[in-house]
């Protein structure tokens, strides 16, 4: 809860990060949180972690996936802990205050990007918005930069 600026109106969050300071500060040093979603066939779609920089590493690091899975070990108990696949998700955060970068760099190709590590939550929405929307339809001849 401490990643996400949609959660900074709490009164608690302050006391909860110094907790995690205390009691896991591994999980900071490398932005564990865990989250945990099942789908229709009982698999697990389990994360995450964040890094940051201008240069990310583009390896997954096998130690990551194991504090991750044993925090989540605390509170779920799991009939097969293997992991079958990883990916690693490199997403730009601007740093003018705009919160998504949208390019159609040729007619039929819209790039939309951004959101700035919360694109699992925010990007499905975003992209029906833009597509539905009038820029869309009837796109600058210029590049958009939200």
């Amino acid at each position: 809860m401490i990643h996400y600026k949609s959660f900074e109106a709490s009164a608690s969050l302050l006391l909860l990060k110094e907790r995690f300071e205390k009691e896991l500060p591994e999980y900071l040093k490398w932005g564990i949180h865990v989250m945990v979603s099942q789908n229709m066939k009982g698999e697990l779609t389990i994360g995450d972690s964040h890094e940051y920089g201008k240069t990310p590493d583009p390896f997954d690091k096998a130690f990551i996936n194991e504090m991750i899975l044993d925090y989540l070990s605390g509170f779920v108990k799991l009939k097969d802990g293997r992991i079958a696949e990883t990916w690693n998700g490199v997403y730009p955060k601007l740093t003018n205050g705009k919160t998504e970068i949208v390019l159609q760099p040729q007619s039929g190709v819209t790039i939309i990007n951004g959101l700035g590590g919360a694109g699992m939550t925010f990007s499905f929405g975003l992209c029906e918005q833009i597509v539905s929307s009038d820029y869309y339809i009837n796109p600058p001849s210029q590049v958009l930069i939200k």
